[in-house]
């Protein structure tokens, strides 16, 4: 009953990524931005060094790296949730605003944030901007078709 189960789950996940190849675009990106933030925990962090005079050979900032890859897989569940469920006019936009809040948390922290907190940053400014310019081109397109169409 489970190679049943695993062989459906892989033929919808193969079907939602066919459907649009973005989609993968954006996969290959998120799995690369959760390997730079743990990568980036290893990096020391200047704050803490410079101003907090924290000595030299510190240890791995698990807590905030599990946090930040928490954060980012609810990012990725609510931006696939509303990929499967909303409708196609106001889905894009839905997603930017979900983006955008992230950013604003996460951006709230950028004066002193670690080198991973600053690739969490960079990440969900990169998938603002992305959703930001396809919410754009959906709105270009809408006009184009609503004025310049021939009826």
């Amino acid at each position: 009953m489970t190679i049943k189960t695993h062989k459906r789950f892989a033929k919808t996940t193969m079907s939602y990524f066919r459907s649009k190849p973005l989609r993968v675009v954006f996969a290959i990106l998120w799995v690369l931005f959760v390997g730079i933030i743990i990568a980036l925990g290893f990096e020391p962090n200047p704050y803490a060094l410079h101003v907090l005079d924290v000595p030299e050979p510190y240890s791995y900032p698990i807590e905030l790296v599990v946090i930040l890859v928490m954060a980012m897989l609810f990012h990725l569940s609510l931006l696939v949730t509303m990929d499967v469920y909303m409708d196609r006019r106001w889905k894009l936009f839905a997603m930017l605003i979900t983006s955008v809040l992230f950013l604003l948390y996460f951006g709230m922290m950028a004066m002193h944030a670690p080198p991973s907190l600053g690739g969490m940053i960079f990440w969900t400014f990169l998938s603002s901007l992305l959703f930001l310019l396809l919410c754009f081109w959906q709105a270009c397109l809408f006009v184009l078709r609503r004025f310049f169409s021939r009826a």
